[in-house]
C-alpha cells in the first residue's frame, strides 16, 4: 500500500479553514507533531460490526464539529498506569519500532484514558491490582471504577501525522479492539468533548460528517477485520513533497 493519493489530496485541502490558514502562516515554521493515539471500539458479529462514535465539539481547534473516534493526546502520566497485563507483541513490535517501550505503552494507556474521558466508556478487566497512586484526575476516576487498563486486546491498525500546513498536528497511532459480549454494552455518553455519542455499523458511520482521514481509517478498520492473521506493518499516512503518501509501516519489517 504506497504511493499519491489524488482524491484525498484534494479532500484534505478543500477543508482547511481560513482561520487555521492564518494561523499557519503567522508560524515561522511548521510545528513539531504532538505523539496522541484514538481507538476504534467494535462490538457486534462479524459482518455486523458497529464502532463507537462522537461529534466533537465546535470549541475545538482541531477538527471542530466532525465525528470522531475517542481519542487524544498522549500525557506524560500515562506511562506510569499499572495494567491489567500487557501490550501483544505484534502491536509492541510496530509502536516500538518509532517509539520507546515506555512511551509505546503510554500509546495505548492514551486512547483508553480517552476513551473514559470522552465517552465514560471503560476499556478494563477486573483486577486485583495497586490503586493509581499518581495525579491524573482521569486515571484516579478510572481508578476508583475497580478495573484495571485493558491492554492485551488493543490492536494498532494504522499511523497517520498531521500536515506541515497545519498549526496544529499530531503523530497518531490508531488502535482497534473488539469488545467482548460482556463488554460490549457498558455505559458510555456524552461528555464536554464529544456530543452524540453513538454506536453505528461501519457502513452507517461514513454517511456522517467526518475528516478524510477517519474515512479512511473505517476502510482500514474493515479490511483488518476481514484479515484472519494481521501482517508486522500498518498503513501509514503523512505529508511528503506536496502530497499525502501511504505506505507500510515500519518499512523494513518482513524483510530480511
Amino acid at each position: 500500500m504506497s504511493g499519491k493519493l489524488p482524491d484525498f489530496n484534494r479532500k484534505i485541502a478543500s477543508i482547511v479553514s481560513e482561520k487555521h490558514s492564518e494561523q499557519r502562516a503567522a508560524m515561522p515554521r511548521a510545528p513539531k507533531p504532538k505523539l496522541a493515539a484514538t481507538i476504534l471500539l467494535v462490538r457486534g458479529a462479524p459482518g455486523k460490526e458497529e464502532i463507537l462514535v462522537g461529534l466533537r465539539s465546535k470549541k475545538h481547534d482541531f477538527m471542530p464539529d466532525v465525528y470522531v473516534f475517542p481519542g487524544g493526546r498522549v500525557d506524560p502520566g500515562d506511562s506510569r498506569v499499572q495494567a491489567a497485563d500487557h501490550l501483544n507483541p505484534r502491536t509492541k513490535a510496530i509502536l516500538e519500532a518509532s517509539l520507546p517501550p515506555a512511551r509505546a505503552r503510554a500509546a495505548v494507556l492514551a486512547a483508553i484514558r480517552e476513551t473514559w474521558e470522552e465517552t465514560g466508556f471503560i476499556i478494563g478487566e477486573p483486577q486485583d491490582y495497586a490503586p493509581y497512586s499518581g495525579n491524573h484526575p482521569s486515571w484516579i476516576s478510572f481508578s476508583k471504577a475497580g478495573l484495571a487498563p485493558d491492554l492485551s486486546e488493543i490492536h494498532v491498525i494504522a499511523r497517520a501525522v498531521t500536515p506541515p500546513y497545519r498549526p496544529k498536528r499530531f503523530d497518531t497511532w490508531f488502535f482497534m479492539t473488539r469488545l467482548p459480549d460482556a463488554h460490549a454494552h457498558r455505559e458510555f455518553g456524552d461528555s464536554d468533548e464529544l456530543l452524540d455519542t453513538r454506536w453505528v455499523s461501519l457502513n452507517d458511520a461514513k454517511t456522517l460528517k467526518m475528516h478524510a482521514i477517519t474515512e479512511m481509517m473505517i476502510d482500514v478498520l474493515s479490511k483488518y477485520l476481514k484479515t484472519e492473521a494481521a501482517g508486522p506493518t500498518v498503513p501509514y499516512s503523512r505529508f511528503e513533497r506536496g502530497n499525502f503518501v501511504l505506505t507500510p509501516f515500519p518499512k523494513d519489517a518482513g524483510k530480511g
